[in-house]
């Protein structure tokens, strides 16, 4: 069944920039798409991201983010992943390009473009990703390495470690901690916390902690 062909795919503050939904995994076939919704809580700052995705074909997708804070809403991402897969039995990986525009949609009149640059890879028991991002005034890199359980029936852990390190014009951060996905045939959950192991940033100050669930059709 085409919902067993679910992918790891190819995000740094806020893990919105360079992530792509479902939970970094999305429909692998011809027209298909999904929907999440995740909570963030950085910065003394609860954010809840709307975000979808169309799927095209396997390589080429649309996706779209929209954050709400304080009840307000923020600044759109609007990014079209293009991916390169190769599949060798048990052993599948891409190498994803990634253009991206920030919109205006929180009310002021700014426009930033974004790339995104990604290679993952995923076996029947590990799971690595790593992406070079770019958008703004911010530049940085998050990198994705773990272990997955499949239980042989449609459903699978994958119990990660994640890196992420941003720089842009308030200064560099670097934060790192696990990373918890389950998915079973169409539904993802995935929750993560990271904690603050470097800090020279003016814009950033504490841990990151995120939950959210969604769904490929």
């Amino acid at each position: 069944m085409k919902y067993t062909f679910v992918v790891l795919l190819i995000t740094l503050v806020s893990n919105a920039y360079a992530h792509q939904p479902v939970m970094d995994m999305a429909p692998r076939w011809n027209n298909g798409y999904g929907v999440q919704t995740r909570v963030e809580h950085a910065n003394s700052e609860t954010t809840t991201w709307l975000e979808g995705v169309y799927t095209f074909k396997p390589s080429l997708r649309m996706t779209l983010k929209v954050p709400h804070s304080n009840g307000k809403t923020g600044d759109a991402i609007l990014a079209m992943p293009i991916k390169r897969y190769k599949n060798v039995g048990a052993f599948t990986s891409n190498w994803g390009l990634t253009p991206s525009v920030r919109m205006p949609t929180g009310g002021g009149s700014k426009w930033d473009a974004g790339l995104s640059l990604s290679y993952s890879a995923e076996s029947r028991k590990v799971y690595t990703l790593y992406d070079l991002y770019t958008i703004g005034d911010t530049t940085g890199i998050d990198i994705n390495a773990g272990l997955v359980h499949a239980d042989g029936k449609g459903s699978s852990w994958f119990t990660l470690w994640d890196i992420t390190a941003k720089d842009s014009d308030s200064g560099q951060h670097l934060l790192t901690g696990p990373v918890l996905v389950y998915f079973k045939r169409n539904i993802i959950v995935r929750g993560e916390y990271k904690f603050e192991a470097y800090d020279d940033d003016t814009q950033w100050d504490g841990n990151y902690l995120s939950i959210g669930i969604g769904m490929v059709f």
